[in-house]
């Protein structure tokens, strides 16, 4: 993108519901408030972004975008419309056309920036492209080429096909080709990364010979990753990836409110450089979005690819209690236990009591019933764990309390069983992929299993229980 200014914000290009305008509203002006500058509206389930990208918008959609443009204009927010031509015969010049059709539109309204997108479409050339074109880049290169001859002096940036990994490859080496100042989108080593450094990012930038801008897939929880909701940290980020891209966007989660978090922290990198405090950032992010409630809440949710240590103090204090011998040392590290729990019971009772955006509050309705259920057993585990105790039990129970106690435990702890992650996961499985040698390789971290705190509570009370008999 040459000498342009560097683009960072927020991508809706998520799989699921795209946003309403509202939320897009709300989001731009989120962005202008943190010093950010891009909105790419990308939404996968758009079909006249992708699936239908021939048919014209309908007008009403098209009104609304353009008063979604005008706004960031007027809070110096960029919003960039990107197309992903699905099935697109690329020799066809009937299909360009229709392809500058539809652009048109969001040429007239100013745009100073335009995407077009390959990732997630087939990777092989169609039967009516064969002979045409060498390989599949060729073909994507020709599109591309064309687009942004037609489009100048509008920006264009394009996301290939291969849009991850360090590798290099026949349709690489196409794209490659493209105009020098052609940014490519870059998900990082994998679709969904832990760390996206700037050293990476230079060297990629220098194999592909184009800037890169980073579409860095957090707090997108769409494919696999349904279960959590990613309101933790943006961790594995610096300043140095930064200063090594022309910019980097946050794909949201289909909850946009939520999605702000991220956005929040963003904005923090791009203010302090070298001096971002990410753990600070979020903490502050969460307070200013929901009040200290909310900050509880996002502890207990603080599981992702970049920063998975979900409910810190429980998982700290569940430790104590595992390592306590005494019966001292149990009441004292149990009542501590029940202090944690109150606390959470609290924040939750407030952010539903109290928190003003009603739409936050409904993006987190299901994480906040499992909080609420996760709570309610781990509550009975402890209390269970006391009513075990010499002190309270006289060093013996009748076999009906004793298995009245262990049942109760247990019917609670199942109810606990839901399909949204609090308190850490028991089964998940993140969108961890790379590319190898033009294939897909599944990367180890991509399976989460058995770090979930209350499964882990139940079966130190169980044990404390064992014990004290």
């Amino acid at each position: 993108m040459g000498d342009q200014e560097k683009l960072f914000g927020y991508g809706e290009g998520f799989y699921g519901p795209p946003h309403q305008w509202e939320d897009r509203e709300y989001l731009v002006d989120f962005l202008a408030a943190h010093g950010l500058n891009t909105y790419v509206y990308a939404p996968k389930n758009d079909p006249y972004h992708r699936d239908r990208w021939r048919d014209p918008y309908p007008v009403e959609e098209l009104t609304q975008f353009e008063s979604l443009v005008e706004r960031g204009n007027q809070s110096g927010v960029n919003v960039i419309y990107a197309i992903a031509p699905l099935g697109m015969t690329l020799s066809s010049s009937e299909e360009m056309s229709k392809l500058k059709e539809k652009l048109s539109p969001f040429v007239a309204m100013g745009a100073r920036y335009l995407t077009l997108l390959f990732d997630d479409v087939p990777e092989h050339l169609a039967p009516e492209d064969s002979g045409k074109f060498a390989n599949l880049g060729e073909g994507h290169r020709h599109v591309a080429e064309e687009v942004a001859e037609w489009a100048s002096p509008i920006q264009l940036a394009v996301c290939p096909v291969e849009y991850t990994g360090m590798h290099m490859s026949p349709y690489l080496d196409e794209i490659s080709r493209l105009p020098d100042e052609i940014a490519l989108a870059w998900t990082g080593r994998g679709v969904v990364c832990a760390e996206l450094s700037g050293e990476d990012i230079a060297d990629r930038s220098a194999s592909l010979g184009h800037p890169l801008i980073v579409w860095d897939n957090f707090p997108v929880n769409d494919a696999t990753m349904g279960a959590w909701l990613h309101i933790g940290p943006w961790a594995g980020r610096d300043h140095k990836t930064l200063n090594a891209s022309a910019g980097l966007f946050l794909n949201g989660m289909s909850r946009p409110r939520a999605s702000a978090i991220a956005l929040g922290q963003l904005g923090d990198l791009v203010a302090s450089g070298a001096d971002f405090d990410p753990i600070e950032s979020w903490k502050q992010t969460c307070r200013e979005i929901g009040g200290e409630a909310l900050a509880v809440f996002a502890e207990q949710c603080a599981d992702s690819i970049c920063f998975a240590q979900p409910a810190p103090e429980l998982a700290r204090l569940i430790g104590e209690a595992e390592a306590a011998e005494s019966a001292e040392a149990n009441a004292s590290i149990r009542g501590a236990i029940q202090v944690e729990l109150t606390r959470q019971f609290e924040a939750l009772g407030e952010i539903r009591e109290s928190l003003e955006d009603q739409r936050l509050l409904k993006e987190m309705e299901p994480w906040l019933d499992q909080m609420g259920m996760n709570l309610t057993a781990m509550t009975a585990a402890v209390n269970g764990w006391a009513e075990c105790e010499p002190e309270r039990s006289g060093g013996r129970f009748e076999m009906e309390q004793a298995l009245g106690v262990m049942a109760g435990v247990m019917a609670l702890s199942r109810a606990a069983t839901g399909d949204k992650n609090v308190h850490g996961a028991r089964f998940g499985v993140r969108a961890s992929l790379e590319t190898v040698d033009g294939g897909w390789r599944i990367l180890p971290n991509a399976l989460v299993t058995g770090e979930s705190q209350v499964d882990r509570l139940v079966k130190l009370v169980f044990t404390k229980m064992s014990e004290s008999r």
